[in-house]
């Protein structure tokens, strides 16, 4: 049996000749850019664009990593697109690759930019119980080929963010936030994303992990960042996710979307399944990496918590002193859970959040914190 291979290469910063080469390193060991891409296709390009964030601030996959990806395709004879639907697209997408950087890396490497949202749609069915179909961008079947760009980053609700749940972002438009309301517990959504992954799998030619500076803690967002100087691809996304996970220190399968996507691909991932190349574990910010503070939530069983569900519960609050009032958590609830009257700051109305921690993950000025009940509290404890 041939096993996975997967490329771990050292990168100290973002600087364009650094990136470029440990890219170019990290793709050859896994085969070369010849194996995954041929002369004369299109290839769209799908990076982590979380929200309107500047590079520094380290929540999206930086633009020199998209740029390094971009030129290797070109080498190749090529054409890269590159699109995503980010969060806070309400406010416009234009401001996102803007702020993000893309926009200038795209005039710059003359590239076409997609916006998911007006590119149109294709409707496929998931096989999920609570939400049997999605609408994924046409964008992803007008290619010849996707290369997924993740983030490396913790998670509130789904623990990791990585190659699989980079793909929620191939959902254009609030039909994301609708989802997270149709399938609220982490079980449910992580299942989803595996749904997700496996309609669009075969596409993806392979997985390129910005991890130079990834974030712990109560990611995706308002986590701390973490200097862990890694580039990291695999030509198998689940398989990325399992071993990033488990170098990291954490049991892959207590994430949900790596648990689902192994049983629905009917296979047992181990680690002698698993080739790492390049770089030494010990040249990497591994040491004493942490999760999200609430993972532990996760280890209550979901019948548990659909039976008591109103003693049960982690919830987000919103920090007055640190809130804006930009609006974003209001526009971005799924059931319009947050409200804000006259001149006051938002707040949360408890009884009607579904804990989907959309409002955490797109809260530019981590203006909102994590809260759990007391018997959750209790239950995680013991």
């Amino acid at each position: 049996m041939n096993k996975t291979k997967i490329s771990m290469v050292k990168c100290g910063s973002y600087g364009n000749k650094e990136v470029s080469e440990a890219v170019r390193k990290a793709v050859e060991l896994i085969g070369g850019i010849g194996k995954f891409v041929k002369k004369g296709e299109k290839i769209l390009v799908k990076p982590n664009l979380l929200s309107a964030r500047q590079p520094e601030r380290h929540v999206t996959t930086h633009p020199e990593i998209v740029r390094a990806i971009v030129r290797l395709i070109k080498e190749a004879g090529a054409v890269p697109r590159l699109g995503d639907s980010p969060g806070g697209a309400v406010k416009g997408v234009d401001r996102v690759w803007q702020e993000t950087g893309m926009k200038e890396l795209a005039i710059q490497e003359n590239i076409e930019l997609i916006n998911f949202e007006t590119y149109g749609s294709v409707e496929a069915g998931t096989g999920h119980p609570s939400v049997p179909s999605v609408r994924l961008t046409k964008a992803a079947f007008d290619c010849d080929g996707i290369i997924n760009v993740p983030k490396l980053k913790t998670h509130g609700l789904q623990i990791f963010t990585g190659a699989v749940k980079n793909l929620y972002g191939l959902l254009p438009g609030l039909q994301k936030a609708e989802y997270h309301k149709k399938a609220p517990h982490p079980d449910d959504f992580g299942h989803l994303l595996a749904r997700i992954y496996m309609l669009v799998k075969d596409r993806i030619r392979f997985t390129l992990v910005d991890g130079i500076i990834g974030m712990e803690g109560n990611g995706p967002s308002s986590g701390e960042l973490k200097k862990m100087d890694l580039v990291s691809a695999c030509g198998d996304g689940h398989a990325m996710d399992w071993a990033l996970t488990k170098t990291l220190g954490f049991d892959p399968l207590k994430i949900d979307s790596v648990r689902f996507a192994e049983k629905l691909l009917a296979r047992k991932t181990r680690l002698e399944d698993i080739e790492t190349c390049g770089d030494g574990p010990e040249e990497f910010g591994f040491r004493d990496f942490r999760f999200p503070s609430n993972w532990y939530i996760h280890l209550v069983p979901k019948f548990f918590i659909d039976m008591l569900g109103s003693l049960i519960w982690l919830k987000p609050e919103i920090i007055p002193e640190a809130c804006t009032s930009c609006m974003m958590c209001v526009n971005s609830c799924p059931v319009n859970a947050i409200i804000k009257e006259g001149g006051n700051k938002p707040y949360v109305v408890q009884k009607g959040c579904i804990s989907c921690l959309c409002c955490h993950e797109l809260c530019q000025y981590k203006a909102i914190r994590l809260t759990s009940s007391f018997l959750a509290k209790f239950l995680i404890r013991h």
